[in-house]
């Protein structure tokens, strides 16, 4: 049966509030075993650290094994899947290990006398070296869900930081048979040991509770004074607080901006006379934000309690990502299924829609959103599902473009809005509507990926517009047959490209400048790097394909359409 998230996330913040009291390294290696068992439901779990003499990992702790040389397994670096996950450092998992191909077989005489069929592996690390591995493992064959894999991979994680901890108070126990001022920093230690399983226990309380991010700063103002604030990888900030004597949240901003580049681990700044602290909200391989604090003097035990609040918040930023992925998923998905060729059941749609806060009887702008480079960033494309979400639209994503259906009465207003709001990617908004008929998105998005495409080609890039404030070069791309603009072209251009084609000269491009430079001989000679009487030349060549009027009036009106036109077919 599929672990439930919710309840998995509360039972790692519980491992987590039991690992922080434990005392030693093996009472941390039989939480981490014993509960991995329980988080995942499986047979047995065992841990391997790693031996730095030797370069390969040794059984140092299991539950539930029975075959005796089970405690003796020792993998090097890329054997086996245990060799895999300390090599590569990322999980690794396989239903059946024995019948498994990908892994290179050396303790199969082990695995066999234990039965052991379906195994996970996680590693443990430390300042983001390996310290061991982390399994759990079933008798009978099984897949693991990514959802098992993510709850394991954070219990490893508190597994590392336990481990720190647990090595620290070994060594401060050391130092107490020692001298009395060792024992004097052990008595202040355990008392800061217990302040933090008691912030964690409260904070553990505030998730149960469905606790929010800016709910969590203020706690930990409440408890340490100061100020705190949290912000996501684009420095936006998700919460914040201040007491009476912290100085302003922008003071935390702008250290992050400073730092960003130097916060895979915790950083601490000294700025406008106080003490700066910023630190990673990472969990795994993500890193999800920065939980950052400031104080005018130093606090007590602030990185502890700043690690024991990221790992909180990465526990609740994980929950919202895991959300706003299935929201974007069921948001593209019915936007693409409204955009697909065919009949389609409007009113299924509708409902559907309706369930994600999206009104289909309201007026309706879509637009479409291009790139500044070739194709859709992923940061570009979770700005635009983050906007359509805030928005209550729809939006789905291809290789080079977005597709927004927002609601609005204004397509010019609303294109310019969401270029604005994107204006950190140069992203060009195309839009055509409004409409309140969803049988007619289908040719508003082709009319708002025209403007879109216009407006790079009239050098417009990353503005927005809709395709009637294009003039009557959207006009005619939106509304004219694609067949009636390659006569149009044709009729205007296909001489002139012509007569390059068979002598090799550049007539079509010396028109384009000439146009360019208002008519302007030396202008055009500028532009073409050549001598103006090599322009002249080729005018009088142009007057005999064009013929004399070419170069007033409505037959230079055309023209110079025709050679937009070209440029925008990209021909």
């Amino acid at each position: 049966m599929a672990v439930d998230l919710a309840l998995g996330l509360r039972d790692v913040l519980d491992a987590a509030a039991e690992l922080a009291a434990a005392q030693d390294e093996d009472a941390v290696l039989h939480i981490a075993i014993r509960r991995a068992r329980q988080l995942v439901g499986t047979d047995l779990a065992y841990v391997m650290l790693l031996d730095p003499e030797r370069g390969d990992t040794y059984m140092r702790m299991a539950e539930g094994a029975t075959s005796p040389r089970f405690d003796t397994i020792r993998l090097g670096m890329g054997l086996g899947l245990g060799g895999q996950v300390a090599e590569a450092m990322a999980p690794r998992w396989t239903r059946n290990y024995l019948a498994d191909e990908q892994y290179t077989h050396v303790i199969d005489p082990i695995i066999r006398d234990e039965g052991v069929k379906a195994i996970l592996g996680v590693p443990v690390r430390t300042h983001g070296r390996l310290t061991g591995t982390l399994f759990t493992s079933d008798r009978g064959e099984r897949d693991f869900t990514q959802d098992e894999i993510t709850l394991v991979a954070l219990l490893a994680d508190q597994v590392s930081a336990a481990l720190t901890a647990a090595e620290r108070a070994s060594r401060r126990r050391r130092e107490l048979d020692e001298t009395r001022d060792a024992l004097d920093a052990e008595r202040a230690h355990s008392t800061r040991l217990a302040a933090t399983v008691d912030l964690h226990e409260r904070l553990t309380r505030l998730v149960v509770a469905g606790a929010t991010v800016p709910e969590i700063v203020d706690l930990l103002v409440d408890i340490e004074g100061g100020t705190a604030a949290v912000f996501d990888l684009a420095h936006r900030e998700i919460g914040a607080a201040r007491s009476a004597e912290g100085p302003p949240a922008e003071l935390l901003r702008r250290v992050l901006d400073e730092v960003a580049t130097d916060t895979e681990r915790m950083v601490t700044r000294q700025s406008g006379g106080h003490l700066v602290v910023v630190n990673p909200v990472v969990t795994g391989s993500d890193h999800l934000g920065y939980v950052t604090y400031a104080s005018r003097g130093s606090v007590p035990a602030i990185r502890r309690v700043l690690e024991r609040v990221s790992s909180v918040i990465a526990l609740i930023l994980l929950g919202h990502r895991a959300r706003d992925e299935a929201d974007n998923r069921v948001r593209g998905e019915l936007l693409a299924e409204l955009l697909s060729p065919g009949e389609h059941d409007l009113e299924a749609i509708g409902r559907r829609a309706t369930l994600l806060g999206v009104d289909v009887h309201a007026d309706l702008i879509a637009l479409v959103i291009t790139p500044a480079e070739t194709r859709m960033s992923r940061a570009l494309q979770t700005e635009c599902r983050s906007l359509a979400r805030a928005d209550g639209g729809l939006v789905t994503t291809y290789g080079d473009r977005a597709v927004m259906l927002l609601p609005g009465s204004d397509a010019g207003e609303t294109a310019r809005d969401v270029a604005t709001r994107l204006s950190s990617y140069s992203a060009t908004v195309g839009a055509s509507g409004p409409t309140g008929d969803l049988v007619a998105v289908t040719d508003h998005v082709e009319r708002a990926r025209r403007a879109a495409q216009l407006l790079v080609a009239l050098d417009r890039a990353g503005e927005g517009a809709a395709t009637e404030e294009l003039g009557l070069y959207g006009l005619l791309f939106s509304e004219v047959d694609r067949g009636d603009v390659t006569q149009f072209i044709e009729r205007n251009l296909g001489p002139i490209r012509g007569y390059d084609r068979d002598r090799g000269t550049a007539l079509l491009e010396t028109l384009s400048a000439w146009f360019a430079a208002d008519a302007s001989p030396s202008g055009t000679a500028d532009r073409l790097y050549v001598h103006v009487n090599t322009v002249y030349q080729r005018l009088d060549r142009l007057d005999s394909v064009l013929g004399v009027g070419w170069r007033r009036g409505d037959r230079a009106m055309e023209l110079r359409l025709a050679l937009r036109m070209w440029e925008l077919r990209g021909s």
